[in-house]
């Protein structure tokens, strides 16, 4: 049988790894929020050759279709990655009953080409709501498939004391 102790200690280490992850206080007990979204890359392929330019401003930035147009290796692979990005953030978020826009969601690249989240508009609405001040995203494609996650914390709501 595990020592209570022990796991204690566990959960108390796993706590401070993710809240140094996403930058939060370790102090309190927070609760982790996990989105996880997957792409099929050849689907988005035929979007942008279907319906091009609009198609990419109806989901992406000014700032976001910048980054993409640059990209010329791969660059359904990217832009499929970029949306399953916006999808799982938006999941981090859920579940709720506001509606929150892909679009509202900018995915660009850090120095060193790591993804990060710029959440506008409805996302950010939400992302105060949810007391989410913290997230990370990371985002990955093989073959025909591209896949993201994005992980957050916020504050752990207070534990009721047991029903009598």
């Amino acid at each position: 049988m595990p020592d209570a102790d022990a796991e204690a200690a566990e959960g108390q280490s796993l706590r401070a790894m993710l809240a140094g992850l996403v930058g939060a206080d370790p102090g309190g007990p927070l609760e982790p929020l996990v989105g996880l979204d997957l792409v099929h890359v050849p689907r988005v392929r035929r979007l942008v050759e279907q319906h091009g330019p609009r198609w990419l401003a109806d989901h992406f930035s000014e700032r976001e279709r910048a980054e993409l147009s640059v990209v010329r290796s791969g660059r359904a692979a990217t832009v499929a990655g970029r949306l399953a990005a916006k999808e799982a953030f938006i999941k981090l978020l859920a579940p709720t009953d506001r509606l929150v826009l892909t679009r509202d969601i900018e995915v660009l690249r850090a120095p060193g080409g790591a993804p990060v989240a710029h959440p506008r508009a409805s996302a950010l609405r939400e992302l105060r709501h949810r007391g989410v001040g913290r997230w990370s995203l990371s985002i990955t494609h093989e073959g025909d498939w591209a896949v993201a996650v994005a992980v957050g914390c916020r504050p752990a709501p207070p534990l009721s004391p047991p029903s009598p």
